[in-house]
């Protein structure tokens, strides 16, 4: 080996290295960048809450876009089991027991499904509220009710939404709007027994 030799190539490794030093900062700081980043939820999560006199009823959802996509009987098809949002199955808490589709519901947090079709939807309770959605449908047996509701046209809407309309002390109607269609269910609350059952109540419960 001779001197020049000898001389060269560690000059050769040592713009080799120098390149590599001047990337690897760059490309690291790329990837901290990235994972960094924060970005708007596809289906944000979205709860809407409605006292109706003493009870109050809470949903919480995730909500989808309509995005230019064919809804009903594409995105969301006709006769099969949704979990009626994004993500994890939409949950419907209430505090006190209420009439939900003219069916009786104690106080509690459950699931909330439904199976669309092109004519009456099927809107189901289930009694494990915790639940992962579509890919892990509901069983029959976890079922606390299955109700008939008709959906009727709506103004477009954008994002899923559900909303309370015509609210008294004593009812209201939960809505489900998304695209052009409404899903309307009654909840009624007892509140005048509630109220009453208040007032009779032991003083040394009060």
């Amino acid at each position: 080996m001779t001197p020049s030799t000898s001389f060269r190539r560690p000059a050769r490794l040592s713009r080799l290295g120098l390149a590599l030093v001047a990337v690897f900062p760059l490309t690291l700081s790329a990837g901290i960048a990235a994972a960094d980043m924060e970005l708007p939820r596809p289906s944000p999560v979205a709860k809407v809450r409605r006292d109706i006199g003493l009870t109050t009823v809470t949903v919480d959802y995730s909500s989808p876009g309509v995005k230019g996509r064919k809804i009903w009987g594409g995105l969301v098809p006709y006769d099969k089991q949704w979990r009626t949002g994004a993500n994890r199955a939409t949950k419907i808490i209430f505090s006190r027991d209420v009439t939900f589709a003219g069916k009786p519901v104690p106080a509690g947090t459950y699931a909330l499904f439904t199976i669309p079709t092109k004519a009456d939807w099927t809107v189901i309770i289930s009694k494990r509220a915790d639940q992962a959605g579509t890919g892990t449908a509901s069983k029959v047996e976890d079922d606390l009710l299955r109700v008939q509701v008709r959906p009727t046209a709506a103004p477009f809407r954008e994002r899923m939404t559900f909303l309370f309309s015509d609210f008294t002390d004593d009812r209201a109607t939960l809505d489900l709007d998304w695209e052009k269609l409404r899903l309307s269910i009654p909840i009624v609350a007892d509140t005048s027994k509630q109220v009453l059952s208040s007032i009779t109540k032991p003083l040394d419960e009060v």
